[in-house]
């Protein structure tokens, strides 16, 4: 899932009109898992929670022996109502950051981030959108619309974000939830086994002495005894014991996830975030690219647009054709020869996410997002810049006699350049 309600799908940014420059976020933040709108994973986890207890306690637990099924109904319901207080906590905890919850009123609207002013929503840790001053590992969650202190992610089950102050509810809920699911299906399966060895087995209970087939079973009790067929018992069997195998598959591999993070002293965000810029930064890829770089480098003197895949489309302007000189026109200043194929627009794509720089010009500053490095200096050694393609830069500074200076198109997820004014049209798109 998103651990930040976002789509993950990239794609090229569309042109856009360049008066629009704000977004438009949720207008006004959530307080915690009740706030509206709730959302369909919530309702879901909540109508298994009751299935599976009613089915658990009203058809399966009376089946077994009058020592065990004390024993179940103590444990299992132990389990079961442990897990529902601490699911409660997860859920109604606000797990904003305290000069959130101090300061911010939910009931009033969230201003409009300009990124014309800013480049990211959270500066200086100062976020833009709370207007507050916001802790090192605080995060704004696009889905609440506000920062969350020590951001893990965002849960559709619980609907509401976890951090630090409910991520250990989450925790126990999640193993009070497997230890649940893996009782019930003890429980299920030993029902199973025996319906088909030794169905005597399980009617122990007083009642079945008035029951005169053996094809009959009674359901709900001791409360309220309802008379029903051997299929249907095989029927409720067939649906719940596959549910509660899936289920526990995957609280399994939940628990083990996060404990793989404990030990590792990493959030769920953090660890996304890492997965991604080393599948996109792998050693193997960095050493072809730069071995590709270096053998084109020592055949012959292409300029290193040329060499550059094809999805990432560096048009190479063509030299210029000879003209007359022009009396009344100063002469053009003397610049560097290969100053003069200096690409004029770059298109990163998911496909290729590799940027070659000219050797020439020196890359003194890129300004990425998302707790990335903020400086990275390339030279006339090292042209080849690879950037995560979940990576969108907002500044490049080059050096070379800067004089120009344009922004196209001014939507916001187009970078800001500044660019020679030696190029051959004298832009930088």
């Amino acid at each position: 899932m998103d651990i930040c309600g976002r789509s993950r799908r990239q794609v090229l940014p569309e042109a856009r009109d360049p008066a629009v420059k704000r977004t438009q976020p949720r207008p006004l933040s959530r307080v915690n898992g009740w706030s509206r709108p709730l959302h369909i994973f919530q309702a879901v986890s909540c109508t298994m929670y009751l299935l599976l207890s009613f089915i658990t306690f009203g058809i399966f637990i009376p089946f077994l022996p009058d020592g065990g099924k004390y024993a179940a109904y103590t444990v299992v319901g132990g389990l079961f109502l442990f897990h529902l207080i601490v699911h409660l906590i997860t859920i109604t905890i606000d797990p904003a950051d305290s000069n959130v919850r101090l300061k911010k009123s939910y009931s009033q609207p969230v201003p409009t981030f300009d990124r014309s002013k800013h480049a990211h929503v959270i500066q200086n840790q100062y976020c833009h959108l709370c207007e507050v001053a916001v802790s090192k590992k605080a995060k704004h969650c696009s889905a609440c619309n506000k920062c969350v202190s020590g951001f893990d992610h965002h849960c559709k089950w619980l609907n509401n974000c976890v951090g630090s102050r409910n991520y250990w509810f989450f925790f126990c809920s999640v193993v009070s939830a497997l230890a649940g699911m893996l009782c019930a299906m003890i429980i299920l399966l030993y029902v199973s086994i025996k319906l088909f060895t030794n169905p005597s087995e399980l009617r122990t209970d007083p009642l079945y002495k008035e029951v005169s087939t053996v094809n009959t079973w009674l359901l709900f009790l001791p409360l309220c005894a309802v008379r029903v067929k051997t299929p249907v018992v095989l029927s409720v069997l067939t649906v719940v014991l596959p549910l509660v195998l899936t289920s526990s598959v995957l609280l399994g591999h939940l628990l083990i996830f996060h404990c793989y993070l404990l030990a590792k002293k990493l959030s769920t965000f953090d660890y996304i975030m890492q997965a991604r810029f080393q599948q996109n930064t792998s050693p193997t890829e960095r050493k072809d690219l730069c071995a590709q770089t270096e053998e084109g480098l020592l055949q012959q003197p292409v300029h290193p647009a040329a060499t550059a895949p094809q999805s990432l489309r560096i048009p190479i302007p063509a030299p210029p054709s000879p003209q007359p000189p022009i009396p009344a026109l100063p002469p053009p200043r003397p610049v560097h020869p290969e100053q003069q194929i200096i690409p004029t627009q770059i298109i990163l794509t998911q496909i290729s996410p590799t940027l070659i720089i000219p050797t020439h010009i020196i890359l003194t500053q890129i300004i990425l997002t998302q707790d990335i490095p903020t400086q990275i200096i390339l030279t006339q050694i090292i042209p080849t810049l690879i950037i995560p393609t979940q990576i969108i830069s907002t500044q490049i500074f080059l050096t070379q006699d800067i004089s120009t200076q344009k922004i196209h198109p001014p939507g916001p997820l187009w970078p800001k350049a500044i660019c020679p004014g030696t190029t051959s049209s004298g832009t930088c798109l």
